[in-house]
């Protein structure tokens, strides 16, 4: 895997082409350019907008790409992407196989399109465990790869909308306050009142809210973002013990981490440390 910036380049073996999904490219654009192919693109692509605001020109359309929203584009079919309000922050993930079409067309992505994601940190983070697979690129990547693809796509079959999306849209703008005191606080104690404050509301309407936008309590969601990144730290850090993990992701004790992690992940932490650890 070669890494251009903040972008990576698989480099295909013949296990890639056997898999029935495989990804060939995956990465981060903080200042997404304009893109104009007149014959099209080779391989499927997943786009999400983290920030700005884009244009999509295909087919006749015209779609406006902003926040919380994704776009697929099939392969072949001539596009012209641009930004419109800068910096468009984009990440992406490039893909392909025997398997692609049919499996996309079986889910009702029958064409390129554009629409909302009602979860977009679902997708960030399964983005950032596909880019950390392959910025450390070791045996049996290629298979995990294309598993951490399928569970991509299935969750933009679960979590998208073409309609009705906007109220999820502010919702979820409306919340982010809350998104982002939980990454920048998720390694200490967290209160309902400290997440309420966020907003200048109640413990009880912030549950709601968080409920609504989310669809998980505000806790469920702490603990998912908590086990996201000791799952980084135990792939990046394999000397911490698990006493270390557990206090860096802000996890009372050790046991409790374990119990949290086990139910999350299916696995103990340090089981997925040996499966994750490079040979």
């Amino acid at each position: 895997m070669i890494k251009i910036k903040n972008f990576f380049w698989n480099v295909l073996t013949d296990i890639d082409f056997h898999l029935p999904l495989y990804i060939v490219s995956t990465g981060y654009w903080a200042h997404q350019p304009q893109v104009v192919r007149k014959e099209g693109y080779k391989g499927f692509q997943w786009f999400q907008c983290l920030g700005g605001q884009g244009m999509l020109e295909i087919e006749g359309r015209t779609i406006s790409l902003s926040k919380g929203q994704g776009m697929i584009l099939y392969p072949g079919i001539p596009h012209r992407y641009f930004p419109i309000m800068e910096p468009w922050t984009v990440q992406w993930v490039e893909f392909n196989g025997n398997f692609a079409a049919p499996f996309l067309q079986s889910l009702d992505f029958h064409e390129s399109t554009v629409f909302f994601i009602t979860k977009p940190e679902i997708f960030q983070a399964r983005i950032n465990e596909i880019n950390h697979l392959f910025s450390i690129r070791k045996h049996g990547s290629s298979y995990d790869g294309s598993q951490l693809l399928y569970g991509l796509l299935l969750d933009l079959f679960r979590y998208h909308s073409s309609s009705d999306t906007r109220s999820n849209h502010e919702q979820y703008e409306h919340l982010k306050p809350v998104i982002d005191f939980i990454e920048n606080h998720f390694d200490q104690p967290i209160t309902l009142q400290n997440l309420a404050n966020q907003l200048a509301v109640t413990p009880h309407y912030m549950c709601v809210l968080f409920q609504q936008t989310i669809g998980a309590r505000p806790f469920e969601y702490i603990n998912r973002f908590r086990i996201q990144r000791a799952k980084e730290y135990l792939q990046q850090f394999p000397e911490w013990e698990i006493q270390t993990i557990t206090r860096k992701v802000g996890f009372e004790s050790p046991s409790y981490f374990i119990k949290v992690f086990k139910k999350n992940e299916g696995i103990t932490p340090n089981d997925f440390r040996k499966m994750h650890t490079i040979r």
